[in-house]
């Protein structure tokens, strides 16, 4: 049965990829808990009705995934909320709205093998492992997000999902949920954030797309290279007893 975007999706006003990823089974017939850890897309433009339903979460941990220069360009969180601790953990060095061509690797590349731009992105590991570490700490639901929540946030759900024990037919379900949001998401922006829309324009479709086969040629690579996902993180400093505490917390 596919997996449905209503169950999980978290509604807001003017946040549109915030999803649950739990009652995801696992290889080994356990299920992930749902309320515990979500994905997003930006929460800088939530409104006071989003920071109460927001708040209704019971968030202990955001993690935001975006480069310190889209922060200063577009804002952080909203000072209303209250609670949650904040941690910037950028994938991507700099993500400056600047013409297609000049930008880093902020996209799945058209001209390499798909998910190789991902593992572009986790470069050395060392910020996934920190992510990945934070939502293991977490006292109480954690969510990690970047701006549109499909690729910097998608490699994170990927790795954590997988983790968890997650079968990549899943996890490739759930990057392309992204598609759905974008009904919502589209028409905000060209009414709210025209600049940020027109930047969006200049992108070729082929890297906006949401295409299963580059979270899925993520995980191929990374396994390629490293072994799996666990021994790739294992490596760079997540310690077993923190893996075992991600399974232990997220898992049912």
């Amino acid at each position: 049965m596919p997996i449905s975007l209503d169950e999980r999706l978290v509604p807001f006003e003017a946040c549109f990829n915030f999803r649950d990823l739990g009652g995801y089974e696992t290889r080994d017939g356990r299920t992930v808990r749902w309320g515990r850890v979500y994905r997003a897309d930006t929460l800088h433009r939530l409104t006071p009705a989003d920071v109460d339903r927001l708040h209704g979460l019971r968030l202990a941990t955001i993690v935001d995934l975006r480069a310190p220069d889209e922060i200063r360009q577009n804002g952080g969180l909203p000072a209303a909320v209250s609670g949650p601790r904040w941690h910037n953990k950028p994938l991507v060095a700099s993500m400056n709205l600047r013409r297609v061509d000049a930008l880093p690797a902020g996209e799945e590349p058209v001209d390499t093998a798909p998910g190789e731009g991902y593992v572009d992105f986790v470069g050395d590991g060392t910020t996934a492992v920190d992510v990945l570490r934070l939502v293991a700490e977490a006292d109480g639901a954690a969510v990690f997000h970047c701006t549109a929540g499909k690729d910097r946030t998608g490699v994170i759900a990927a790795m954590l999902l997988d983790l968890l024990g997650v079968s990549d037919d899943v996890i490739v379900e759930d990057y392309v949920l992204t598609a759905q949001t974008r009904k919502r998401s589209a028409p905000w922006i060209a009414q709210h954030e025209p600049e940020f829309a027109a930047f969006l324009a200049t992108i070729p479709v082929e890297r906006r797309s949401v295409n299963g086969d580059a979270i899925l040629g993520f995980l191929d690579r990374l396994r390629a290279r490293h072994g799996s996902v666990e021994a790739f993180v294992s490596a760079r400093g997540l310690d077993v007893a923190t893996i075992e505490a991600l399974r232990s917390d997220l898992l049912e």
